[in-house]
């Protein structure tokens, strides 16, 4: 019994690790496309506060599946096109804000 809790606990754990919440999918994604670190943040934190977690998990999907751009331009560019009203008013919105200092 003590044994099957132990592994269980185990499971739950590595499984709880392995997948990342949106804000940090995004904030990752985000760098790897080329945004600084603290820009990257900036638009992550905004975003977890504007949207709700369904959007949010829309976004993070979405920024997963974009190809790298050439400027930060670029890649704010391709997240407005984002197909979802809410989720490209948040982003607008969030750059806007980071943009002029958070």
């Amino acid at each position: 019994m003590r044994r099957s809790a132990a592994i269980l606990g185990i499971v739950l754990l590595v499984g709880a690790c392995a997948t990342l919440s949106p804000r940090i999918r995004i904030e990752n994604r985000l760098q790897e496309l080329g945004l600084s670190e603290s820009r990257s943040e900036c638009l992550a934190s905004e975003l977890d506060e504007r949207l709700d977690r369904s959007d949010l998990e829309v976004v993070a999907d979405f920024v997963g599946e974009l190809n790298g751009a050439t400027s930060a331009g670029e890649t704010l560019d391709a997240l407005l096109s984002i197909d979802n009203p809410r989720a490209a008013s948040a982003i607008a919105r969030a750059s806007l804000s980071c943009a002029f200092g958070g």
